[in-house]
């Protein structure tokens, strides 16, 4: 990535937002996130040790004096959000023009956004890559570990800007493997279910519909944000061309007409609406990102719309 993902001033609009989660999740630590399972009073709950990022006024000075270390207050009502960003590395997302409307260009930059909102509201994130890797049988890439305080953003936007795209996407495998993890069966290293994030274009020929129903059944609340070049949503094509895949390198040769653009327009509208439809059937929050589109005014305006931020 040639230039840094975001400038200072940014940084400090994103500390002024706050994620939603459609479910409240019960964390093992607290947070700065309110939840009405116990009621409407403050009621004491423990201490966790402070992280470097968290507000400085939560710090108990008596268990400091006690204990001679720093540690917050935690509350029963307030709980920690558990935010698991989903990342597609294939090699369909590495499309687009100019640069800045790149679709995983555009799509590293939300990733690191939205995980950025997280950490400095005091919540928990954890990132993890999804594509293929068919020498080594893989689905997911090395998960980041749990990341807390402001501060770890420095080390998921190392993460975020070593990442590569390659290799073909199968969605449903990817997803249903996560939701192993999140529900704790299989390795037994699983993660507490919470808030996952998952940003790719979706075109993955095995279908996303089965792992994200997975994702549910464990108990996630999912945002699905898809990111869409402009030459993908409204192409300028004409004359005869061959368009290749990216992911699996055959080649269709078209006509390009006006026929051919309407009939292409047709199908996209259906496979977009399709996913608009099966988010709201499955109680799931949907997001078309047009990579061309100004990033700060979808970050800062159109989330808080759609009701993911506040």
């Amino acid at each position: 990535m040639p230039d840094p993902l975001f400038d200072p001033a940014f940084l400090k609009k994103l500390e002024m937002l706050t994620l939603i989660a459609r479910q409240l999740f019960r964390g093992d630590t607290g947070g700065a996130r309110r939840s009405s399972a116990h009621g409407a009073s403050v009621e004491f709950s423990d201490f966790r040790p402070y992280v470097q990022g968290d507000d400085f006024r939560r710090i108990d000075w008596n268990a400091f004096a006690k204990f001679e270390s720093l540690m917050l207050r935690l509350f029963v009502e307030e709980q920690e959000l558990s935010v698991h960003i989903l990342l597609d590395c294939s090699a369909s997302m590495n499309y687009g023009e100019p640069a800045t409307a790149n679709k995983f260009h555009y799509a590293r930059r939300l990733a690191a956004a939205l995980a950025y909102m997280a950490l400095a509201n005091t919540d928990k994130v954890s990132f993890t890559p999804v594509a293929l890797d068919t020498e080594n049988d893989t689905y997911l890439g090395p998960p980041s570990g749990t990341v807390r305080g402001k501060p770890g953003i420095l080390r998921l936007m190392d993460i975020l800007q070593s990442l590569k795209t390659a290799g073909k996407t199968d969605l449903n495998a990817s997803l249903s493997r996560f939701a192993l993890r999140a529900n704790g069966s299989g390795s037994g290293n699983g993660t507490h279910a919470g808030l996952v994030i998952i940003i790719s274009d979706f075109l993955s020929d095995p279908g996303y519909e089965d792992g994200i129903k997975r994702l549910r059944y464990a108990k996630n609340d999912v945002v699905m944000l898809q990111t869409l070049s402009p030459q993908e949503l409204s192409p300028e094509l004409l004359g005869d061309v061959r368009l290749v895949d990216m992911e699996t390198n055959v080649g269709v040769d078209v006509s390009a007409n006006r026929a051919t653009l309407q009939a292409y327009s047709k199908r996209l509208t259906a496979f977009l609406n399709d996913i608009a439809s099966f988010a709201h059937k499955h109680g799931c929050s949907h997001v078309l990102a047009n990579t061309a589109s100004h990033f700060e005014n979808l970050v800062l305006k159109q989330f808080r719309e759609l009701g993911l931020a506040r």
